[in-house]
């Protein structure tokens, strides 16, 4: 995956001027990893994926909008790979997204909850901790920095693989995987609402180049079985929600994205540390 930042320079109220780091347009929402710059700082033509005829009204809607707000809820509480929280996307294509996520593992009524904001650029994370898990006694997670390999970085730092899932989960790319990769299909219309209930097998999904990270480690076992999901459109292709459910060991996983604030917000980049201001919301 080919992975630059670009930076804004914060001052009051979040105004400043832009400042770029090399090669910032060359920036990919898949899951593949790897860096794809050339050595002399330009950017390599990145293959662009396409949708079939049951996903594309889909993803175009989502890209002609450009910015997109999603809530985000991952498996069921108690489970230690539980989290939620809100995300907002950049659509640059339909495989290109940037976000900016503010998920965590919520322990529930009366506990603190204090998710870091991580900005997920290609593959680079930058991560700002809450202001109440800042400073040296949370070690190297309580002050501003920058990941280069999110997806190395995922595998011991929950905060960053929490943010690759939610990008996973609500890209334009997991809908196309889910749909176009379809053996089962239903549609049902309620005015100008359309509710699609279908089932994806698991093997497929985890062989995606996009989102395939997602379902790798459920298939890494050799399960089979299907992805049941059910997405919620509107009369304008733009999606409502998103349910999945996912075979796993303990029975099914469950997932649920909420979309929401289409179209609100600027576009998302790598601002300088400490406090940069927040971009997962709308109100940026």
């Amino acid at each position: 995956m080919a992975v630059t930042v670009g930076l804004v320079l914060g001052g009051a109220g979040g105004l400043g001027a832009h400042v770029l780091w090399p090669g910032d347009t060359d920036d990919s929402g898949g899951s593949s990893g790897s860096g794809g710059s050339r050595g002399d700082g330009r950017a390599k033509p990145s293959a662009v994926a396409t949708a079939g005829p049951r996903a594309e009204p889909v993803r175009a809607a989502m890209v002609a909008q450009r910015q997109v707000g999603v809530g985000v809820v991952a498996r069921k509480g108690g489970d230690p790979d539980f989290f939620t929280g809100q995300a907002r996307l950049d659509l640059r294509d339909g495989t290109t997204v940037r976000a900016a996520t503010h998920v965590l593992y919520d322990m529930g009524e009366g506990h603190p909850w204090y998710p870091p904001e991580i900005v997920l650029i290609g593959n680079r994370a930058v991560i700002t901790p809450h202001q109440e898990m800042t400073g040296p006694e949370y070690g190297p997670q309580g002050s501003y920095r920058t990941e280069s390999d999110a997806t190395a970085a995922a595998a011991d730092d929950i905060a960053v693989r929490n943010a690759l899932e939610a990008r996973w989960l609500a890209q334009p790319a997991h809908l196309v995987a889910l749909l176009d990769g379809a053996t089962e299909l239903s549609t049902r219309r309620a005015g100008g609402v359309r509710t699609l209930t279908g089932s994806t097998p698991l093997r497929t999904l985890a062989a995606d180049p996009a989102v395939g990270r997602l379902y790798r480690p459920y298939a890494a076992d050799g399960r089979d079985g299907a992805v049941r999901f059910t997405l919620v459109v509107t009369s304008r292709d733009l999606p409502e929600s998103l349910r999945t459910e996912v075979p796993s060991g303990s029975g099914a996983d469950a997932f649920r994205v909420e979309y929401r604030d289409w179209a609100k917000g600027g576009a998302i980049t790598a601002r300088p540390g400490p406090t940069p201001a927040p971009q997962w919301t709308a109100a940026d």
